[in-house]
């Protein structure tokens, strides 16, 4: 008779979690397959198929409310049934009882004497046990699975405190996460401290993670206040019809008549229309304030607080502008959007309603509504109110000019007295000159370090960074950052941030905060079982957990994150590609330290440490990551050679947990398509990219006794610059290539969707014709700016190492000499060098198209402009004298607009430009006679929307 425990299929001993082999009188019956880790009911052999049908019901309700995990509990399922794991998965028992006793409570769990010591161990005290059931009790959860993870660490009055931690609601500091994953990341790093200071270290970590979570929160919801679309330019046009509508009824007021066309030619805007345009900009920006600070609090807050707070600015700014100019604001215009041209249509419409007793004042659809394109009308206020007043400051003295001094010297005392400020914290330190010299000259933070009093006069601009503020607390920012200058520089709109750094632990939860830690603390060889590094050693102070995090990661050293993995060409090949099936996910293969870390800093594992580093540096093992469509991490896993092929050593989810099975199960296959491993290159691309490597240059054979040949030129450059071009060149030279291959496609030379080596080397062999008209039909496509930013990448130049200067023709779209030939030709720097030719003919191609006025080009400004490239075109337009517009007179060389620059300035944007301007086809030593002659120009359909100080900021921006 086969033994009970035994898989009645493969004839081996059935292991549950923890090795456990079932005794003979009980048999393992699965809920869906027996694969490792796999759910399972353990209970009598001899059970009828109605008890064990009832069993596996109930197994499926908790593995589904549970996850699979929750079967490792022994939770009890009746009918001498209870609840089971194979061996092989994720977790371990702990987590199992944790997952069941939010599920099916504690009863099914057995006394509360086991429970607790299944969650802490057999050093669990009677007061720790009333701890765990009052957290239960209360629904603690978060608190428990810390409690949970740091059973090992600390002692049982401590792990009493940690039950007691609290988190608002809507607040989980520990959302997800294996506790006994997070216990071994833990472990790795707080061993070498004494218990209370791991104590202390985790509270703080909870408090950081609990405000790190709030704060999203906050963030999230101010921005679910604004309309999800940008209707920017939609708003843009309206405004600009409402100016045009503006003038239009000021010239017929000047003339008292409809104008012919020769009278309002000659027609000159009177002073008062310009104070009226100033006066429309001030209002603009401070009706946009107010409607960004109620947005703000309607999402902290609510509607009714935020209407109770706010209800004073909105009837001050709502008072600000001309009735009749609201009404022609809020006009519709057919075929223009239906939002007014001016916030303070908006603060109108929301006074009356607070005014009038009929209408419910807390109406949250309305008012949602109203606030809905805040943040818009902000950054629009901004950039018109920007423009103005550098138009003043470089405006000629006329008139004019003396107008609008009388504007700046204008008092605000009457907003303040019915709004007050809304940056206070700014008036001790508010540096800013004032507009014109308003008031006696002297700035405000000035006079108040004087102790003399202030009056705050329109000049003092502080109006403008108030709007700035209001827009970026919007945001989820604290403030808006400013530069003081004739007229305060100030970005409504930074860029984004950068890719994070692999050296900063997320605080997200606390489970990717520990795994984050110990991977940093596996790098700097910090934790337990290590003497640590010298370098680490200040980590053992650490009070705080920023300052644990930030001695660790200032121990890690930079070359551990910079070294090349060997992958074999035939992995290498699968970068980038999709995961055979149809689930859309594709797979990313790890060549540096830098990019596991990433993965293990979003994973919440220790991916990017030491001992994965290591192997894959000596080629031992491939780290891979399969990304789904928007980019999310799923899975990653470790690949080690076999004779055969290739097995999986590892494959886990995030914090990891067992991955999805229809996943695991594709993931598998693809590894079993892989061939045998060949040899490695160090962080290139594999065969399929170019050329195998020749033979390395060995010893050169004896011509005479006693004499030996000296090597070639091609042989010595080869072996003393190859490898290090090969690994520091082939990264950058794929995201190129993904970045224009579909130019490559609207050449002809290459389908849509091929190889990824495949794009850079069509453009290589393309005609300089079909080039230049694939160039124009991207530019068609609106890719001007995302065009230039790619053939900015020249991964060839960003290879060659310093002090080189016989590897300088590598860089040159000519024919090479003979002793770079052999190196030119190796894999890895053949491709490097075709990436920095077709950035160079596509930058030629652009230059061409520039210089014909070629239409989806110079018609308007391109997205997303940055100032490189907006230099180099205007350079080269200028060498060319056109086609394009003045925007300085002949013989100026200080270029309007913030921030300010000069075309002689060797620091400045203009001449770090020279190099792409000459790419164009720009001759340096013509510029500055047509300086001379005609200016400085400008593709004049750029200027379009605010002329070139709205171009020159946008491109800043």
């Amino acid at each position: 008779m086969r033994h009970p425990g035994r898989l009645a299929d493969h004839g081996r001993v059935t292991r549950l979690s923890g090795g456990v082999i079932p005794p003979p009188h009980e048999r393992v019956r699965p809920l869906s397959g027996m694969s490792p880790g796999a759910a399972v009911v353990l209970g009598p052999a001899d059970a009828g198929d109605d008890r064990v049908r009832r069993a596996l019901d109930r197994l499926a309700r908790l593995v589904q409310d549970g996850g699979v995990v929750a079967a490792d509990s022994g939770a009890d399922l009746g009918d001498d049934f209870r609840a089971a794991r194979l061996e092989g998965g994720a977790g371990d028992r702990r987590d199992g009882v944790l997952a069941a006793l939010r599920i099916a409570g504690a009863e099914a769990l057995g006394p509360p004497a086991a429970i607790s010591v299944a969650l802490f161990g057999p050093d669990a005290t009677k007061p720790l046990g009333a701890a765990a059931t009052a957290a239960v009790e209360a629904a603690r959860w978060p608190a428990l699975r810390l409690a949970v993870a740091a059973a090992d660490l600390l002692g049982p009055e401590q792990l009493v405190t940690l039950l007691g931690l609290e988190a608002p609601p809507g607040i989980d500091p520990f959302p997800d996460g294996l506790p006994s994953v997070v216990g071994t990341h833990l472990a790795r790093f707080l061993t070498p401290f004494p218990r209370p200071r791991r104590l202390a270290l985790l509270l703080d970590l909870w408090d950081r993670v609990r405000a790190h979570q709030q704060d999203r929160r906050r963030r999230e919801a101010r921005r679910a206040t604004q309309a999800r679309g940008d209707r920017r330019d939609d708003l843009y046009t309206r405004q600009e019809r409402y100016d045009d509508d503006d003038l239009l009824a000021a010239l017929r007021s000047s003339l008292g008549h409809e104008p012919t066309l020769a009278e309002a030619a000659r027609w000159q805007a009177p002073l008062w229309y310009h104070t009226r345009c100033a006066d429309a900009a001030l209002h603009d920006c401070l009706g946009a304030t107010v409607l960004a600070r109620l947005a703000v609090t309607v999402a902290d807050e609510g509607v009714p607080a935020a209407l109770d707070r706010h209800r004073h600015e909105i009837a001050a700014a709502a008072a600000l502008v001309d009735p009749g100019q609201l009404s022609r604001a809020a006009r519709r215009i057919p075929g223009l959007t239906g939002l007014p041209a001016r916030p303070g249509v908006i603060l109108r419409d929301l006074e009356r309603r607070l005014a009038n007793p009929r209408q419910p004042s807390g109406d949250e659809a309305f008012v949602r509504i109203a606030i809905a394109n805040a943040r818009t009308y902000g950054v629009l206020a901004h950039g018109k109110a920007a423009t103005l007043l550098w138009g003043i400051v470089q405006g000629p003295e006329d008139p004019a000019r003396r107008a609008a001094a009388r504007w700046a010297n204008g008092s605000l005392a009457k907003w303040r007295a019915a709004v007050g400020h809304f940056s206070p914290e700014r008036l001790p330190r508010w540096f800013q000159p004032p507009l014109l010299e308003a008031g006696d000259g002297v700035s405000i933070g000035l006079a108040i370090e004087r102790g003399h009093p202030y009056l705050e006069h329109i000049g003092d601009m502080l109006w403008l960074a108030e709007l700035c503020d209001a827009v970026a607390r919007l945001d989820g920012r604290e403030s808006a950052s400013v530069q003081y200058d004739t007229v305060p520089f100030i970005d409504p709109e930074p860029p984004d941030r950068a890719e994070p750094s692999p050296l900063e632990p997320s605080l997200e939860s606390i489970a990717a905060a520990a795994g984050g830690v110990a991977q940093l603390a596996g790098l700097a060889g910090f934790g337990a079982g290590d003497d640590g590094a010298d370098a680490a050693q200040p980590a053992r102070r650490a009070r705080a957990w920023p300052d644990l995090a930030a001695a660790l990661a200032a121990a890690v050293a930079t070359e551990s994150l910079t070294a090349a993995f060997k992958v074999p060409a035939p992995i290498l090949a699968a970068d980038g590609t999709a995961l055979p099936g149809s689930g859309g996910e594709r797979l990313e293969i790890a060549l540096t330290p830098r990019q596991t870390a990433l993965w293990g800093a979003y994973m919440g594992n220790c991916i990017g440490g030491p001992d994965y580093t290591a192997q894959c540096v000596a080629g031992r093992s491939v780290l891979v990551a399969v990304r789904c469509a928007d980019g999310r991490l799923l899975l990653n896993g470790q690949l080690r050679p076999v004779r055969h092929g290739w097995i999986v050593a590892e494959l886990r989810a995030r914090f990891n947990h067992d991955p999805e099975p229809a996943l695991d199960a594709r993931f598998r296959e693809w590894v079993a398509t892989l061939p045998p491993q060949r040899p490695a290159v160090d962080g290139a691309p594999g065969a399929d990219a170019g050329p195998e490597p020749g033979p390395e240059p060995g010893p050169a054979r004896e011509a005479r006794a006693g004499r030996r040949r000296v090597p070639s030129p091609a042989a010595r450059i080869a072996a003393e610059h190859g490898p290090a071009l090969v690994a520091r060149a082939a990264q950058a030279r794929r995201e190129l290539a993904a970045t224009l291959e579909p130019i490559a496609a609207l050449a002809g030379r290459l389908p849509a969707g091929g190889p990824s080596e495949e794009p850079l080397t069509a453009m290589r062999r393309a005609s300089r014709p079909a080039l230049a008209r694939a160039v124009a039909a991207a530019l068609e496509s609106g890719e001007a700016a995302r065009l230039w930013r790619a053939t900015a990448e020249r991964p060839m130049a960003g290879a060659l190492p310093d002090g080189a200067p016989e590897l300088a023709p590598l860089l040159a779209d000519a024919p090479l000499p003979g002793s770079l030939r052999t190196l030119a030709r190796r894999p890895g720097v053949a491709e490097a060098r075709t990436a920095d030719l077709v950035a160079l003919r596509v930058r030629s191609a652009l230059g061409d198209l520039l210089r014909e006025g070629h239409p989806a080009l110079v018609s308007s400004r391109p997205r997303g402009i940055t100032v490189p490239m907006l230099c180099a075109c205007a350079l080269a337009v200028t060498c060319w004298s056109g086609p394009g517009a003045a925007v300085l007179a002949p013989r100026r060389v200080h270029v309007p607009g913030y921030p300010a620059s000069a075309l002689h300035d060797e620091d400045g944007p203009w001449a770090a430009a020279w190099a792409d301007a000459v790419e164009l086809g720009a001759d340096r030593e013509t510029f500055w006679d047509h300086i001379a002659e005609h200016g400085l120009l400008v593709p004049e359909g750029w200027l379009a929307h605010g002329g070139w100080p709205a171009l020159w900021q946008a491109a800043h921006r």
